[in-house]
């Protein structure tokens, strides 16, 4: 090739040079067509929301507060929400809450009894093991009029029950199962009262952790301050199976005491 030749051909690739660098400049043309550029406007909170539902989900976690033990065991810290495995006994919406003092479920004292005609509304319940159990709750309430009780439950029928918790009986003439504010264990069946109620005196300011055991069909209470040391204020016998285990907050002849459970735990044994 001559020296005009290459003269010539020097133009070209200068020409054909600048049209490469001016390809991969970015944003100077458009991009190949099989080349799929990401999206500018990202998906909303409610489109992000029904793609994760229509995609494969994992198992299901428990709610917050309900603790996944075992399935021999259970336990609800009532931290904002209640396990769905809970049920009212009697009413639908009985007076309740879960945010009055976060952590703790509040339930108002219903009026009713197991011992009379009127079963109590404010029973909140599960099924009961089939067999022998141990449950316990930790509970801040103090009685102030007659017959307000709340704590620690295993139903039987509409008007039988075994309840185990803090309870007041002020009557002028106090007797050994009258002791006024006091830890009472009462097994009532067919609406009556059987056997004693195992009275004793409870300290004004102070909160208890309750147990409850059932040993076939023997049910022992226990009361603690510490949940290190126990002490057990006595036991019934029942002879026919438990429906429903729970907590009660009942018997109340106003309208405006409560109770308060920083939690319901139980484990079959």
């Amino acid at each position: 090739m001559n020296r005009s030749s290459s003269i010539r051909v020097l133009p070209a690739l200068v020409l054909l040079l600048a049209s490469m660098l001016a390809c991969a400049t970015p944003g100077s043309s458009a991009a190949p067509a099989e080349v799929i550029l990401e999206p500018t406007v990202r998906p909303t909170l409610a489109e992000a929301a029904l793609a994760t539902l229509a995609a494969p989900t994992s198992p299901p976690t428990a709610a917050a507060g309900v603790t996944e033990l075992a399935s021999s065991a259970f336990r609800d810290d009532f931290d904002g929400t209640m396990d769905t495995g809970w049920t009212w006994f009697q009413s639908e919406s009985p007076g309740y809450s879960l945010t009055h003092t976060p952590g703790w479920l509040r339930l108002n004292l219903s009026s009713g009894s197991f011992r009379g005609t009127t079963p109590p509304e404010n029973v909140l319940v599960r099924p009961a093991p089939t067999g022998d159990f141990s449950m316990g709750t930790f509970l801040r309430f103090s009685p102030h009029n007659n017959f307000e009780f709340a704590g620690l439950a295993v139903v039987f029928d509409d008007h039988s029950d075994l309840q185990f918790g803090r309870g007041g009986c002020f009557l002028e003439a106090p007797t050994p199962e009258c002791i006024g504010d006091g830890l009472y264990f009462d097994n009532i069946q067919n609406g009556s009262a059987e056997g004693g109620n195992f009275a004793t005196p409870a300290l004004l300011g102070l909160d208890y952790l309750l147990r409850l055991e059932r040993q076939g069909n023997a049910y022992t209470a226990s009361f603690s301050t510490d949940g290190s040391n126990w002490q057990p204020i006595g036991s019934h016998t029942v002879d026919k199976a438990p429906v429903s285990i729970g907590l009660i907050a009942a018997q109340s002849t106003v309208a405006s005491p409560y109770a308060d459970f920083d939690y319901f735990e139980m484990e079959s044994q």
